[in-house]
């Protein structure tokens, strides 16, 4: 009897540790690999000749700084360059094209990322799977468009700080599960709205 209850105590211990080894290591990866698994809905492409976008998007979760915006004209041509795409599309974000030139000036990143990653995962702002989140980002929405603008290109901001400066170059850490195909749509868009 003494035998069986030490037995039994020696497996509740050893159980006990384990349990709690395993959580030290998945706290310990989870500060210094902050990625969440989240679902997006797509169901527009960008043109037809594109493939379907994949449902599960990896993304770094990166918390909102209020920012207000810079107290100047953003550049008139990259301003009238979104807007033109984005309303060719119908997008309810192209309202927000000087948004975006704020945000990408402010944070240094491409003037044309920040919306044609929105193009690529809701359609320009038709089809978000949380409240103004047009871009897959995490698992929340955002209070407003602006916010998200700005959320989304201090996010970003932080893969150009290591050197990552091109959707193929983004897409590894953005969307791994379909890194190639996402980096060339946004490629595209992002030329579509240069031109």
């Amino acid at each position: 009897m003494k035998y069986n209850l030490l037995m039994t105590t020696r497996k509740s211990f050893a159980l006990i540790s384990g349990l709690l080894f395993a959580g030290m290591v998945a706290n310990s990866i989870s500060q210094r690999i902050p990625v969440q698994i989240v679902q997006a809905n797509q169901t527009d492409n960008v043109n037809e000749a594109s493939l379907e976008l994949p449902s599960v998007r990896i993304l770094e979760e990166i918390s909102a700084e209020k920012k207000e915006a810079p107290k100047y004209a953003p550049n008139p041509k990259k301003v009238r360059a979104i807007r033109t795409y984005l309303s060719s599309r119908n997008a309810p974000l192209a309202e927000y094209a000087e948004e975006f030139v704020r945000a990408a000036d402010y944070y240094e990143i491409d003037y044309r990322l920040v919306a044609a990653i929105s193009v690529i995962e809701s359609n320009g702002g038709k089809h978000c799977f949380k409240q103004y989140n047009a871009w897959g980002w995490g698992k929340k929405g955002f209070s407003s468009w602006k916010d998200g603008i700005w959320t989304v290109s201090k996010g970003l901001s932080n893969y150009y700080a290591r050197g990552l400066k091109t959707p193929k170059l983004i897409s590894r850490y953005y969307c791994p599960p379909s890194a190639d195909s996402w980096a060339n749509k946004v490629q595209f868009v992002m030329n579509q709205i240069g031109r």
